[in-house]
């Protein structure tokens, strides 16, 4: 066997191979639930209403009415998610900004 034909035939095969291989990968545009529970979209009881009564109880300083509506923006905001990556919890988020923003 001459070495053009070895070579082809390598190329050939080793082509063939890494097709099937990459094959095997999920489609980056494929979509999944996340799975991890921090990142669920479920929303908690002291979220509900905006975060106002929460603020009221424990966070003194801070406008509650300008925390609630910023609260609420953040909450309301939807995302793309990518399977794989880690997301911040969305309450956590909101309280952080909400308590920058109107402090």
């Amino acid at each position: 066997m001459t070495t053009e034909t070895s070579i082809a035939l390598a190329i050939f095969f080793g082509g063939g191979v890494f097709v099937a291989g990459v094959a095997q990968f999920k489609p980056l545009t494929s979509w999944e639930a996340p799975a991890d529970v921090r990142q669920s979209s479920s929303i908690s009881e002291e979220a509900k209403d905006g975060g106002y009564a929460m603020c009221q109880q424990t966070l003194p300083g801070v406008d509650c009415s300008c925390f609630a509506q910023k609260a609420s923006q953040v909450l309301m905001e939807s995302r793309d998610r990518v399977r794989g990556w880690a997301y911040a919890d969305q309450w956590e988020l909101a309280r952080v900004q909400a308590t920058d923003s109107c402090s």
